[in-house]
């Protein structure tokens, strides 16, 4: 599963929460969009695909894969400036930041996992963050990074951080946010 991808989920899934703002900014790495001449992941096709209109084409000399996005009442603005959090939305007026990862969605040799959700929550404490922010980090849904959330979430030092570990799930569904 892409970075793009959890990051997209992750902003639906704040959305449809009672106490929703109306926006959520998620920010894409154009690295993690097209590698050479090969697209990874395409923005455009997963919003139609997920039943969202783009209201705003990027503006010329912009990345294709920016742009605004609405369905009924909310909106989700995709960009890719560096240095804010993949998704950015505020529910029941407190801000979510939240660093988002990929990851592999079948069971693979190695530690990849362990990697990726190191890194997430590396970043992720070092957000530019208030006392009311809710900070995440947000990974796919899988049997192993669902092991590592389950036990890294009571590690003294990330409970004392208050950084979630959320997984996102194909389908949308997110668990381990707590809101």
């Amino acid at each position: 599963m892409s970075e793009a991808e959890v990051a997209l989920r992750l902003a639906e899934f704040i959305l449809s929460l009672p106490g929703s703002g109306a926006m959520a900014s998620v920010a894409v790495d154009g690295a993690r969009i097209k590698v050479g001449d090969l697209l990874v992941f395409d923005t455009g096709r997963f919003m139609a695909g997920t039943g969202w209109e783009q209201i705003k084409k990027p503006q010329v000399g912009r990345n294709a894969w920016t742009g605004t996005y609405r369905r009924g009442d909310k909106t989700i603005r995709v960009h890719s400036r560096p240095g804010e959090g993949n998704v950015v939305a505020t529910i029941d007026s407190r801000r979510i930041v939240a660093q988002c990862t990929k990851g592999p969605l079948a069971r693979k040799p190695g530690r990849d996992e362990h990697s990726l959700l190191t890194t997430a929550l590396g970043e992720a404490l070092l957000f530019d963050s208030g006392g009311d922010d809710i900070v995440v980090a947000a990974v796919p849904d899988t049997p192993v990074f669902r092991m590592l959330a389950e036990t890294w979430r009571r590690r003294p030092l990330v409970r004392r951080a208050g950084i979630r570990i959320a997984l996102v799930a194909r389908d949308g569904a997110v668990s381990g946010l707590a809101l």
